[in-house]
């Protein structure tokens, strides 16, 4: 059996640098629900197809014993290098992409969930109406129980993501393909974007490190950091050019 401590690892968050100065003014990073309640206006680098499939996602919270959309929640990749990266650096804007980088403890808090995969594959079509409802693997449920509305499900990938309630569980992962720098086919994109996903809303405190990948965005983000007060308080952005494409 592995010794390995997945918890002693960080987890990252990726924004384009255009929504920095709304996060540090919240002082927070807000899930998508929230940051529509509070109409906050944000530059989205998503693809809107994926954020409808992602629309139509719930899952059970284990305290509360109610359904919470997965918009409810904040994510975080477990790296950097990831297809949704590599988009953004065929699209051409890399450069305004800013990582925040956290602790991977924040999955011993209250409401925390992971995935072993993108939490969207869940073979919901993407015209089609059919919603899920999920109950997370945890220490008394060991398998992730999936409930569709509309008879389904009707997507045809059979590689869905599973979700857990428990860190013990992070060696289900497959970090060898996690931590691997490429991806070649659709089920290593999967397995890459295994996702963190906090309730809410994350305080900026619990932020280690903001990543940059050129020295003009250290200055431009160190900027924002000064201006709105927050000198001090959060990290000074670094410039690490090896944790991009």
């Amino acid at each position: 059996m592995s010794n390995v401590n997945y918890l002693d690892g960080y987890a990252y968050h990726m924004v384009h640098f255009d929504n920095l100065q709304s996060i540090f003014q919240r002082r927070a990073l807000l899930s998508k629900r929230k940051v529509l309640q509070e109409r906050i206006s944000y530059r989205s680098i998503a693809f809107e197809d994926v954020q409808s499939l992602r629309d139509r996602i719930y899952i059970l919270d284990a305290s509360s014993r109610k359904y919470r959309a997965l918009h409810n929640y904040v994510p975080f990749y477990f790296s950097t290098i990831t297809p949704m990266l590599y988009v953004q650096y065929k699209n051409g804007i890399q450069e305004k992409i800013v990582f925040l980088k956290v602790s991977r403890s924040i999955l011993k808090d209250k409401g925390v969930i992971f995935t072993d995969g993108n939490a969207t594959n869940q073979q919901l079509r993407k015209q089609g109406k059919e919603t899920v409802y999920i109950e997370p693997i945890t220490a008394t449920n060991l398998s992730c129980i999936r409930n569709y509305t509309r008879g389904g499900p009707f997507g045809i990938n059979q590689n869905r993501s599973d979700f857990y309630a428990d860190p013990v569980f992070l060696n289900r992962l497959n970090w060898s393909i996690i931590n691997d720098r490429w991806f070649l086919d659709d089920e290593s994109t999967r397995i890459k974007h295994a996702e963190i996903l906090y309730p809410d809303l994350l305080p900026l405190a619990r932020i280690e490190e903001i990543i940059v990948s050129t020295r003009s965005m250290v200055d431009d983000v160190n900027a924002l950091i000064n201006g709105t007060g927050l000198a001090g308080r959060l990290p000074s952005a670094v410039y690490k050019p090896d944790l991009y494409f």
